[in-house]
């Protein structure tokens, strides 16, 4: 008698959640059971529960899994009208979930002109005029583009020429990599009323010549939107055509529940239409924003959105959380840092103290999830300390925050994620030396850099450590992440330094980060799953068998 022949389980699943646990054992010596939809046999099955089982088969039938054990006794639940796969010891996973994911954002860069993170800077200039000479924009029209490299460029400063000459004074506005900077054309610096005497903006910086005090066509943070502002907004129809070419990246990747961040009113009308006409391939957590995606601060009108937001609530998508930005990114020295950047200057955090624990503590109050954008030490203090005041007052609750990036923490902080029960959601991708932590160095020094994105130390502290691609940004494959989370190098050369000593993960930390970890996070652990690998909404991603070798 097998461990697995004596039972036949029903297993609860989360659509996109699914973990195999929340087993109810029922005893097999009764009437055969009814066929399933689907089995998959001969597979290396990782289940994702408490004791971190490996089977050979499943079965599924209303979108359920039914059944884990043996292929064995799997066979019990075909006839002939079951779907049978042989996975022929392939291995077979809980789809993936992305904490933290742009998607919305990504299909609408799509429609632009996309340098790629490109480094090369002839190579940069031949895809800017490919975009002048594509016929896609006309003499009048603004120019939208996206991914330029701030780590290709001395200061994170492309020079203005650049636009001014190959779109031939069209106003141009090209958002970063990092989507904390833009890089403007001269026209578009005019159309704004940008000149030498425009002061910043708060939260924001506009890049100036040394010598002149003349703008250089680069805009840091809420600076951004003294441009962006005068520029067409997207229609109904962009949104609707960016979502649906995301999700195919989204499904792609075996990705079948996400977070968006900073999505507006606007955007919730995209993804509950996507939701109505059957199009929403994933389980989605909107993160809300009434200024969306945009790097800056928000005040009242924060309330007014989340009053409407059981307007959008589906099956599929759901709106009980709220994004909120600390501070910008250590590469523009936009981050709220404990200590000053190497030139002797920081940058303010988007909101004081006390306001911010104000506004934490009457969202948490409603019961709201927390979604908080923090790189710089002193910001995710600050989070952390708004957390703790929103506790003190609320009592503990089950709202499941989560601070994102988290770039540089202290360590007296470290310990605060677990007691706090504040999720720490990392983009593993960004930990190796790359060239931006190169800059980095230049602007926090080597002990700082060396202490970036601690996430084996949140989690030997007792801290639920997620995972999240912050697409399109970086790669939304979870693979290139998971890897770098396990090595700390660079995953395409798989050589190289190291970043942080210690602060790698094990394999099935890193899977868990992309799983079970980042499903709890987003309310989905106890929901009952579409299916294993993502049958209706979700995805399919087959994985080598090696993969689950490593986990033994």
């Amino acid at each position: 008698m097998t461990r697995y022949g004596t039972y036949c389980f029903r297993l609860c699943l989360q659509h996109t959640w699914p973990l195999l646990a929340g087993l109810l054992a029922v005893s097999c010596d009764r009437a055969p059971p009814l066929p399933a939809d689907r089995v998959y046999l001969n597979g290396a099955v990782y289940t994702f529960d408490d004791e971190h089982r490996k089977v050979e088969a499943v079965a599924i039938r209303d979108g359920a899994v039914i059944f884990a054990g043996s292929s064995t006794a799997a066979a019990r639940f075909i006839d002939d009208r079951t779907d049978v796969t042989d996975l022929q010891q392939r291995m077979l996973m809980p789809g993936f979930h992305d904490a933290h994911a742009q998607v919305l954002a990504a299909g609408l860069a799509k429609a632009g002109c996309s340098l790629e993170d490109e480094r090369d800077h002839e190579l940069i200039r031949e895809m800017l005029e490919v975009c002048s000479g594509s016929g896609d924009v006309g003499p009048e029209e603004w120019v939208r583009g996206s991914r330029w490299p701030l780590a290709a460029f001395a200061d994170g400063r492309p020079p203005i020429a650049w636009l001014d000459e190959i779109f031939a004074g069209r106003p141009a506005y090209f958002v970063d990599s990092f989507a904390h900077s833009a890089w403007v054309s001269s026209r578009a610096l005019q159309i704004a009323g940008i000149d030498r005497n425009t002061p910043n903006p708060p939260q924001g910086i506009i890049e100036r010549d040394a010598r002149t005090g003349a703008p250089v066509g680069v805009l840091r943070d809420a600076a951004m939107d003294l441009v962006a502002r005068h520029m067409p907004q997207p229609t109904a129809s962009d949104f609707a055509a960016a979502l649906k070419t995301a999700l195919v990246d989204v499904r792609r990747f075996g990705i079948t529940a996400y977070i968006e961040p900073g999505l507006s009113e606007r955007h919730l009308e995209a993804y509950r239409d996507a939701e109505h006409a059957g199009q929403l391939t994933a389980r989605v957590l909107a993160s809300l924003s009434p200024i969306g995606s945009e790097a800056g601060r928000f005040g009242d009108e924060i309330f007014d959105l989340v009053a409407k937001r059981a307007t959008y609530q589906g099956k599929y998508l759901h709106t009980d959380s709220v994004k909120v930005y600390i501070d910008g990114v250590i590469e523009t020295r936009t981050s709220f840092m404990l200590q000053p950047y190497t030139d002797g200057s920081n940058f303010a955090p988007f909101y004081p103290a006390d306001e911010l624990a104000v506004l934490y503590q009457k969202l948490d109050a409603m019961g709201l999830q927390i979604h908080t954008h923090a790189i710089g030490d002193a910001a995710i203090r600050l989070a952390l300390d708004a957390y703790e005041h929103a506790r003190q007052q609320n009592g503990p609750n089950d709202n499941r925050h989560q601070i994102v990036h988290l770039q540089l923490i202290d360590a007296k902080d470290i310990p605060r994620f677990a007691a706090l029960d504040v999720a720490a959601n990392f983009q593993c991708l960004w930990c190796y030396p790359d060239d931006y932590i190169d800059v980095a160095v230049g602007l926090v020094g080597t002990e700082r850099v060396n202490r970036f994105y601690p996430v084996a130390s949140i989690a030997r502290s007792g801290g639920r450590i997620v995972g999240g691609s912050d697409w399109d940004v970086s790669s939304l494959n979870p693979l290139d992440a998971i890897e770098t989370a396990v090595t700390r190098q660079n995953p395409y050369t798989n050589e190289g330094r190291v970043l942080g000593s210690g602060e790698n993960v094990d394999l099935q930390l890193a899977l868990e980060m992309y799983t079970r970890n980042a499903a709890r996070v987003m309310r989905l652990d106890a929901l009952t799953s579409k299916s294993i690998v993502g049958m209706g909404p979700s995805a399919e991603y087959d994985l080598d068998v090696g993969l689950l070798a490593v986990l033994t």
